[in-house]
């Protein structure tokens, strides 16, 4: 570089070098990698004291706070607020300077040398739409409705998020509770291993009944070591469920209030069709396309534009100024009438109608889906409420069959047969019984997201 320039003008260089700087900012050079954007920081597990028990609403709002795909959507719900600030841009007028530089040579006549000729002109631009028929607005009011589908879409991702919370959470209380049936067996189970050693020592019963014991007993061990497995897993799944990499297990609150349904299924599909941000967003898509056809439309239109032009040339001879700087001014105003081109703005016009009824067309289909979900958890909540009365009822039957057979094998009446049979019949019903009461939270939680409510 440095013998190139060498023989330039002071003020030559000078310009190569102003030029150069417009041309290459800091940081833009040839072979510079790119700097990636600084990370975010990390999901945090919730800050709770030592001699408290995770609540629901901690975990709903840790994963709200923290989970990848609410940060996701967030940047999403960002990311489409520049969109919108880059269609206001065009409310704005642009100004930009050019420079440019060049250097000649040319050959003189015989007998003459070569005399070298540097050029150097200076370029300020204004340039601003002064009315193009309501394309600007067009576009604004477009961007401004596909803002408002990202939110939507937000909240939607919101409500899964929670849904899926509560799930996990409530699946965590069943597997504890679960944990506590299959120690209950345990127990039962080695209490009467232990009467059918005892009656096997003085005579009273026979080895076969020592030998069906243990079985069982066994059986129960491996059932219980499978349900605390379960618990473990189920934590993990919550723990993913909030979003969050690492989290020590500990206590969590338990809330089996059942609320009775007071809203029938034509008022359930009719809130959720109301509430629904899935739906709210294809509303929001739908008037984007409106706008989005309209401007298309207005392409055949003309455009006002207000120009203003400002440039300095400067050159020079071997050192020598051949031309003084010389300023120049231009202000226009210009009439941009669009008369052909190729079939752009047809075709502009089709692509936005094709899309406009395809986004309606998923809004129905979207409609269809949520019906069904609200029907589907509507129903499976009623069922869970009826099953609860039953499953508890026969619990009850169980646990009275239980005792009475426990009673009987005492007093030397009954079979090891038909305690083990009344154990094993206890421990099914209040299985069932805890997992109805569990399964109808879960199902409370899915109409409750399937009619909006997060």
């Amino acid at each position: 570089m440095k013998r190139w320039t060498k023989g330039l003008p002071d003020q030559a260089c000078f310009h190569l070098a102003a030029f150069l700087l417009f041309a290459f900012p800091a940081g833009t050079m040839a072979g510079e990698a790119a700097v990636p954007p600084a990370e975010k920081p990390a999901a945090q597990a919730p800050a709770l004291p030592a001699d408290k028990a995770l609540k629901l609403e901690d975990a709903v709002r840790t994963a709200l706070e923290n989970h990848p795909r609410i940060r996701a959507a967030k940047e999403k719900v960002g990311a489409q607020q520049a969109v919108l600030g880059q269609q206001f841009a065009a409310y704005y007028p642009t100004v930009s300077l050019g420079n440019t530089y060049r250097t000649t040579t040319a050959s003189g006549t015989t007998g003459t040398s070569a005399e070298a000729f540097d050029f150097f002109s200076s370029q300020a631009t204004f340039n601003m739409t002064l009315y193009n028929f309501g394309k600007r607005e067009g576009a604004v009011q477009s961007a401004r409705e596909t803002l408002h589908a990202s939110q939507y879409d937000y909240q939607t991702v919101a409500n899964d998020i929670v849904l899926a919370v509560k799930q996990a959470y409530y699946a965590y209380l069943q597997a504890q509770a679960l944990v506590k049936v299959r120690e209950e067996a345990v127990k039962n189970r080695a209490l009467l291993l232990r009467q059918a050693q005892g009656f096997f020592e003085v005579g009273i019963r026979p080895k076969i009944d020592v030998a069906r014991a243990e079985s069982n007993l066994y059986n129960a061990q491996a059932d219980l070591l499978a349900a605390q497995n379960a618990v473990k897993i189920a934590w993990v799944t919550l723990k993913n469920a909030m979003g969050l990499k690492d989290l020590p297990e500990q206590p969590v609150t338990e809330d089996l209030s059942i609320v009775s349904t007071l809203l029938s299924l034509e008022q359930a599909k009719e809130a959720a069709f109301n509430a629904r941000p899935e739906l709210k967003s294809f509303e929001a898509q739908r008037k984007s396309q409106d706008q989005q056809i309209a401007t298309a439309r207005r392409g055949h239109l003309p455009d006002i534009i207000f120009d203003v032009n400002y440039g300095r040339r400067h050159a020079s001879n071997s050192g020598i100024d051949t031309f003084p700087l010389q300023p120049s001014w231009q202000v226009q105003l210009s009439l941009n009438i669009p008369i052909f081109d190729g079939f752009k703005t047809t075709n502009r016009v089709e692509e936005t109608l094709h899309n406009y009824y395809s986004v309606k067309a998923q809004e129905e289909d979207r409609k269809q889906q949520v019906a069904l979900e609200v029907e589907q958890s509507y129903l499976n909540m009623i069922n869970t409420q009826e099953r609860i009365k039953a499953t508890q009822a026969a619990a009850r039957a169980a646990r009275e069959n239980l005792d009475l057979a426990n009673g009987r094998y005492q007093v030397g009446v009954g079979s090891i047969i038909e305690a083990t049979d009344a154990q094993a019949l206890y421990t099914d019903a209040e299985t069932s019984y805890v997992r109805t009461l569990y399964d109808y939270k879960i199902a409370e939680a899915q109409l409750q997201r399937a009619m909006g409510s997060p």
